[in-house]
């Protein structure tokens, strides 16, 4: 049962994301580690819309609305950072996915489009929506779609540097 379980777990891995229309090129997950802008930003950087890429944003707002009891601190219902390859560490400032744009359809068929910043990172608030939802990334005419539905909003949660919860790695430019 645990081997097939593991089985299971693999192909869920490598078919979690899929470029349309292409399936000859290499695995663009199978590269290193490296943070392709050469930018690290600080964590005890100001905040802001640009801050830190690759931080699981959900959960890091919520444990600051609970230290401070400020609730100052927005929860969103989606957010992540798009990165330019697969496996680029956590604080990695991603320019090359500027203008990249999130298309997330929830359960009640709502769509929500957003646009990655210079940081790479996006994010919502929508009055309403419904779990679980799917994912479409764009960028200059590419597109890569997520092929299973989610749950979690909390995009940077699974999509890491070496990839959680059957997440090949970080959220991947077309």
């Amino acid at each position: 049962m645990r081997s097939l379980r593991t089985f299971c777990l693999v192909v869920a891995c490598c078919a979690g994301c899929g470029e349309a229309g292409d399936q000859a090129k290499p695995d663009p997950f199978s590269g290193p580690s490296v943070c392709s802008s050469g930018v690290i930003r600080s964590i005890n950087e100001s905040e802001s819309p640009e801050m830190g890429p690759g931080r699981a944003c959900v959960s890091c707002h919520a444990d600051s609305n609970a230290a401070t009891g400020e609730n100052d601190a927005p929860i969103f219902a989606f957010a992540g950072t798009i990165y330019p390859t697969a496996h680029e560490p956590t604080d990695c400032v991603a320019p090359a996915s500027d203008g990249a744009e999130i298309e997330i359809t929830d359960a009640a068929g709502r769509v929500f489009e957003e646009v990655a910043n210079r940081s790479g990172n996006f994010y919502d608030d929508p009055q309403q929506f419904s779990y679980p939802y799917r994912a479409k990334l764009r960028f200059q005419g590419r597109e890569r779609v997520m092929l299973s539905s989610q749950v979690i909003g909390d995009c940077n949660s699974c999509h890491t540097e070496s990839g959680a919860e059957a997440a090949p790695g970080r959220i991947l430019l077309p």
